[in-house]
């Protein structure tokens, strides 16, 4: 009798367990989406059992193609991560496609898929996803290597939610960028950070030297470790591409706010925006946000509602997420940080974390094997999209294909 009442409350635990579970992951909405899933199937079990196979046997996971994308899209099952939770009140955002958005002809000089349509292009090349939001509601909307509930990782775009959330206390007049980043931390005084101005470091330009990440990820004292970083550069005079400037940042987030960054995310962004599903936040092994890094992992529809907070659209209230400060800031680029687009040869600068903002204040942030995120805020446009480059390393062109895709006319504004 007594094994027949254990063997029920176990399976009514069993249900409870995946009943919470599935709490998060089913869907908002119960209408027909009108998105293209080109009938993607997922992965087969051997293509699973080979990735965990060659995980286990320590192998690393940056092989490309589909050994790569499977790490992508099953971020919780390799990495050690913490779990920021959705808003009660999610925005369910309207879906109008648009034929003459599905059709747009790329351009013929892209080094694959050239004179596709972008219907076409996403299905031929290294794309996972691609979400394009305009006036607020999606036009175009397509998964042709991943599923639309996939949490996909975010890899570097992460950094621009530690610059948002560093605006977010400049807003309160917690920060001054203009200071010294010692003037925080009495650790970094007599190091290479000292003197080096909050604002230099979140325009990528700290002039510090590349630091060990294995160090970092271990360390529990982590200011004193990066305080061991040398200075190659004055700084505010050259963009450079070092994590460490993400990872000071994301401390001195911690450090004002007296929240996790993955608290202050959930908190002040995550359930702000009206995102749709959980997100996933990596962690290292001493604890500390993996936020300059692998980063965060969402569905693609949630990176383009964090996109929405810096367009009109998204920023109807009286208080918007994205204050005018904050997109007046990320605007006041440093003229000395400009670089030259190889692909249009023009003209971008590094701002608040974000990879290129150009002259008509367009922006936007790249990351590791083809995801991005593009943001014209003057035609309320979003572009976000993931992909995985192939085993002979190409990658997508979405970056080239979102700026001309601002620059068409299709979403000039009326």
């Amino acid at each position: 009798m007594m094994k027949k009442i254990r063997l029920v409350l176990l399976s009514l635990l069993v249900l409870a367990c995946k009943s919470e579970i599935e709490k998060d992951v089913d869907p908002i909405s119960t209408t027909s989406p009108k998105y293209e899933t080109y009938n993607y199937s997922g992965f087969t079990k051997e293509e699973k059992y080979a990735f965990h196979k060659r995980i286990f046997e320590g192998g690393s996971w940056t092989e490309y193609g589909d050994l790569e994308r499977y790490f992508y899209l099953n971020f919780s099952q390799i990495q050690k991560h913490s779990r920021i939770r959705r808003s009660d009140t999610p925005k369910i955002l309207e879906e109008v496609p648009r034929d003459d958005v599905k059709n747009y002809i790329t351009s013929t000089d892209l080094k694959k898929g050239g004179g596709l349509s972008l219907n076409d292009y996403v299905q031929q090349v290294e794309v996972n996803g691609l979400i394009i939001i305009h006036k607020g509601k999606i036009v175009f909307e397509g998964y042709p290597r991943m599923f639309p509930t996939d949490l996909h990782v975010n890899f570097l775009i992460t950094q621009v939610f530690v610059s948002t959330a560093i605006a977010i206390l400049e807003d309160r007049n917690l920060i001054d960028t203009s200071k010294p980043i010692d003037y925080y931390f009495d650790g970094l005084k007599n190091s290479g950070w000292e003197g080096v101005p909050v604002i230099d470091i979140l325009s990528m330009s700290s002039g510090i030297d590349r630091v060990p990440l294995e160090t970092y990820e271990k360390s529990f004292d982590p200011i004193k470790d990066l305080a061991t970083a040398k200075s190659s550069k004055p700084s505010g005079m050259e963009i450079q591409f070092s994590n460490a400037d993400a990872m000071l940042l994301t401390l001195l987030v911690e450090k004002i706010s007296g929240l996790t960054f993955r608290d202050f995310v959930e908190q002040e962004i995550w359930s702000k925006i009206g995102a749709e599903y959980s997100a996933l936040l990596g962690s290292n092994t001493n604890g500390t946000s993996l936020s300059y890094a692998a980063g965060m992992s969402t569905t693609l529809r949630d990176l383009a509602h964090f996109g929405l907070a810096f367009t009109p659209s998204g920023r109807k209230d009286a208080n918007p997420l994205i204050s005018d400060a904050h997109l007046s800031k990320i605007r006041n680029v440093n003229k000395r940080l400009e670089r030259k687009s190889q692909s249009s040869g023009e003209i971008y600068y590094s701002s608040y974390q974000w990879g290129a903002v150009f002259e008509d204040g367009d922006m936007y942030k790249g990351a590791h094997g083809g995801q991005g995120l593009y943001i014209s805020p003057s035609k309320d446009l979003v572009i976000a999209y993931f992909g995985t480059a192939n085993l002979d390393r190409e990658r997508n062109q979405l970056s080239t294909i979102s700026r001309q895709l601002s620059k068409s006319g299709l979403f000039d504004l009326e």
